[in-house]
């Protein structure tokens, strides 16, 4: 996020911060008649305690299964998880009993103060206990992925002042909603903590379709069996081209977060075709239906991270809708949050035959709902053509695939043309009739292509022929008088020069390239209106090679800002591990925190 612009959204270019750990701890019995008003049933977390009744007899709660470690599993809703590995569980009729795996009966939601007394209630069964916290020793340490990192760094000196730090500037955290949902083995957070979000077992996700297009996507072939084992082995998960396995659970976003990460673009993400042929799935395939579950879940996310750090609002997770927001959230040392959407039929916005499938008022709904959920950023143009412009496409076999799904959303393949090398989209390549990609496209996503043959095309390089249409230069006209970021990644080439010739035009600064795809001379005239490029993540001497590269070219009048998109959760390979050996301890750019492991 970049420019200086009066219409366009300043730079939130980033420095250090942290959350102090929230322990929950009493020097009393904390009840109705004790002075312990600084506990709250937030506050509750983490903390090692015995329950005891507050009715007259004051027995103890589960007492064999105790004492407890209150392991939020929500904001104000907990697990008593007890020194055997045991889960206070309500089992009917007001029968307790300590279980060896969590469910909604060993859920308990806390409510009241220190000073009317405290009650839980099971979520399951909705039995209500008066109850006791009394502070003890000798509780359990919850299984959970750790951060390995000390150290507390600073805020800012006040909301408004400079920040400086690393940005993030293409995930995606809720992508295991996508695809219908029963694709994407794992996921960022789990009301029962790492052992749920990072499972054991990743065969459920591997049935039919959804294992052939997983096997293709980490493997290269449909049949090649895989052992994505999580928690606690991990064995071929996680890796660098394991891209169907979550890769963005939330101890490791906070862990760049203490290193110095201030902001992250995370994409709301999808793709109707493919998840019309997933065998296996619960959520409707709908892309702006999707968009909409996987909004509630990052902001769930937000919340459950507020429940691990003490209460509403004390996470270091924050969604933010404006840059002056962001600016305040860094400088409480927290992480700017930016909440964006990558798909294809974005605002029900897709193309059938060249016949638009919405209008200039469907456009203007579409745009109010999307701000509503607290997105500020978007890509126009996503995998497939749609009504507002041709795709950048994809090369290789991935992209016959991906152009098998245009085919299936639009009624066409890709049409290409030749055109200059240093603009071209992506080379497409003729699929032969045997092999892992011809299996898959014969097979398991045969319906994507109702019946035609894949197309052939000529020798590169190919340029899509698609621009930017009417539709979409209403759409650019209408994000810049919405103040909303302009995603140009995934527009061919076509349709990127005449989408930021609008900016041009209106000297807006809100256009992005934050992880792939446009051309070396579209980032000048980005760079030239004031706009933020990032390139993908890669090997660390190229990545400072790239950060040379375009230092060079920015534009000297306004700050220059810089840094990564990972597409981590996207479909996109990671780099792999560094060398030499990172030797630990280590501290932070700013020394403030201290990495162990």
């Amino acid at each position: 996020m970049r420019g200086v612009s009066k219409r366009g959204l300043r730079s939130v270019v980033i420095a250090a911060a942290m959350l102090a750990a929230v322990g929950a701890s009493a020097s009393s019995i904390v009840d109705g008649a004790t002075n312990t008003r600084v506990l709250t049933r937030y506050s509750l977390v983490h903390g090692c305690y015995r329950l005891y009744s507050r009715t007259a007899s004051g027995s103890a709660i589960a007492p064999t299964v105790g004492p407890f470690r209150m392991q939020a599993a929500a904001l104000g809703i907990y697990l008593l998880y007890g020194p055997r590995n045991q889960y206070v569980t309500d089992k009917g009729a007001g029968a307790l009993a300590g279980e060896s795996s969590p469910s909604t009966a060993a859920e308990w939601r806390v409510l009241g103060t220190a000073r009317s007394g405290f009650t839980i209630a099971n979520l399951s069964t909705q039995t209500t206990l008066p109850v006791r916290f009394v502070p003890a020793q000798g509780c359990a340490t919850y299984p959970e992925a750790q951060v390995d990192a000390a150290g507390t760094p600073p805020g800012g000196p006040s909301p408004g002042a400079t920040v400086s730090g690393t940005m993030e500037g293409h995930a995606h955290v809720t992508a295991f909603e996508l695809f219908g949902g029963d694709w994407h083995c794992g996921r960022p957070w789990h009301p029962f903590g790492a052992p749920s979000a990072l499972p054991a077992d990743c065969s459920p996700y591997q049935q039919g379709a959804n294992g052939a297009v997983e096997a293709f996507l980490d493997f290269g072939g449909p049949t090649r069996p895989s052992d994505m084992h999580g928690w606690p082995t991990f064995r071929e998960w996680p890796g660098p081209t394991r891209l169907a396995e979550e890769g963005d659970y939330y101890t490791a976003i906070e862990r760049a977060w203490k290193a110095g990460m201030r902001v992250m673009v995370t994409q709301l993400v999808d793709n109707e075709a493919l998840c019309s042929v997933m065998t296996k799935k619960h959520n409707p395939c709908n892309d702006m239906s999707s968009v909409h579950i996987q909004s509630r879940d990052l902001h769930a996310l937000q919340d459950y991270i507020d429940a691990q750090s003490g209460g509403p609002g004390k996470g270091w997770f924050r969604i933010v809708t404006d840059p002056f927001q962001a600016r305040r959230v860094i400088n409480q040392g927290k992480l700017a949050v930016v909440e964006g959407i990558e798909v294809s039929r974005i605002l029900g916005c897709g193309e059938h035959y060249d016949v638009p499938e919405c209008n200039q008022a469907q456009i203007d709904a579409g745009l109010k709902e999307v701000r509503s959920l607290g997105v500020r950023t978007f890509f126009p143009v996503h995998e497939f053509d749609n009504a507002f412009g041709g795709t950048k496409m994809i090369a290789g076999d991935v992209g016959a695939v991906v152009n098998a799904g245009n085919r299936d959303e639009t009624g066409s393949f890709w049409t290409v043309k030749s055109c200059p090398a240093q603009v071209q989209d992506a080379e497409q390549v003729t699929i032969p009739a045997t092999g892992a990609t011809a299996n898959l496209l014969n097979g398991p996503l045969a319906s994507l292509l109702h019946g035609s043959p894949l197309p052939v095309y000529p020798p590169a390089p190919h340029c899509n022929v698609r621009g930017l249409t009417a539709l979409g230069a209403y759409l650019i006209r209408k994000m810049i008088e919405q103040h909303l970021l302009i995603q140009t990644d995934h527009m061919s080439s076509k349709t990127a020069d005449a989408a930021v010739a609008i900016a041009e035009q209106h000297h807006y600064s809100g256009v992005v390239s934050a992880h792939c795809c446009s051309s070396p001379q579209l980032f000048h005239r980005i760079y030239a209106i004031g706009g933020y490029v990032n390139p993908p993540v890669g090997p660390g001497s190229a990545f400072v090679q790239t950060w040379k590269n375009d230092r060079a070219v920015s534009e000297p009048k306004y700050s220059f800002g810089f840094g990564w998109g990972s597409d981590m959760n996207g479909l996109a390979a990671q780099p792999g591990p560094y060398l030499p050996e990172i030797g630990y301890p280590f501290r932070s750019y700013d020394g403030r925190v201290t990495f162990t492991r």
